[in-house]
């Protein structure tokens, strides 16, 4: 489905940011293998950022592994952590002719050498680019993220902070902050995500899972997203 023929009186945000949510219950819901879940999400990942950059959105972030995604069973953290590998390495391979830009938002230092290695070398090699951002949340949690900013400003000895100062210590700084988050699987709430970020989000929780998270569904969150009057605590004239 090529959705750009559909998008007229359709806003797009210029920063979307998904909650990949829901591989576990689509893999078990098709007598499946919770890690099959996991490698059909991540081609889900890959097409739908086709579509994203496609359709103009300039940033898009992507809780991809939370702090607290280590408490998985082993047999699982370590299937997603040779699919983060395996992963980068396309990513790269996909985007290396393109004006995309990798950042990341998290801690590495609990991943392997070989993949701090890897990411590295992605974010090193776009560093330069700007049509596309692709802002991956690895190994990250809100409120980590929040402390590491104020032991910055500590070590840093500043007397005065004002908002738009402690934001350019947060890993998103250089980012505006998301116009639009989608959590897949109708949880509804933010689970550790962005809190500093999204306090003027538009949200919005469909009951689909990930891994069918398809052009259809990216349309209609699109269309939701399109009434939403946001007025950033003003009120209209």
């Amino acid at each position: 489905m090529d959705i750009t023929n559909k998008l007229k009186r359709i806003k797009i945000p210029t920063h979307l940011a998904l909650i990949l949510d829901g591989n576990g219950r689509w893999a078990k819901k098709k007598n499946l293998n919770r890690t099959d879940g996991h490698s059909k999400g991540f081609e889900t990942l890959i097409n739908i950022c086709k579509t994203i950059r496609k359709i103009g959105i300039k940033y898009l972030t992507v809780y991809a592994f939370s702090t607290e995604n280590w408490n998985r069973p082993k047999k699982e953290v370590d299937f997603l952590l040779d699919l983060f590998e395996k992963g980068i390495d396309r990513l790269e391979n996909e985007y290396k002719d393109d004006d995309v830009k990798l950042i990341i938002s998290g801690e590495l230092d609990r991943f392997s050498q070989n993949i701090q290695n890897k990411i590295n070398r992605f974010v090193a090699n776009s560093f330069n680019k700007s049509g596309f951002v692709l802002n991956l949340c690895l190994n990250y949690g809100g409120r980590a993220e929040i402390v590491r900013a104020v032991n910055k400003i500590i070590n840093e000895k500043l007397e005065y902070v004002d908002e738009k100062k402690f934001s350019k210590y947060l890993y998103t700084a250089d980012l505006p902050d998301p116009d639009f988050v989608i959590r897949t699987s109708g949880e509804q709430r933010l689970s550790n995500f962005l809190p500093w970020q999204t306090i003027y989000s538009e949200l919005y929780f469909p009951k689909v899972f990930w891994p069918a998270f398809n052009d259809s569904c990216l349309l209609k969150a699109l269309k939701v997203y399109s009434k939403r009057d946001r007025r950033f605590g003003r009120v209209k004239k």
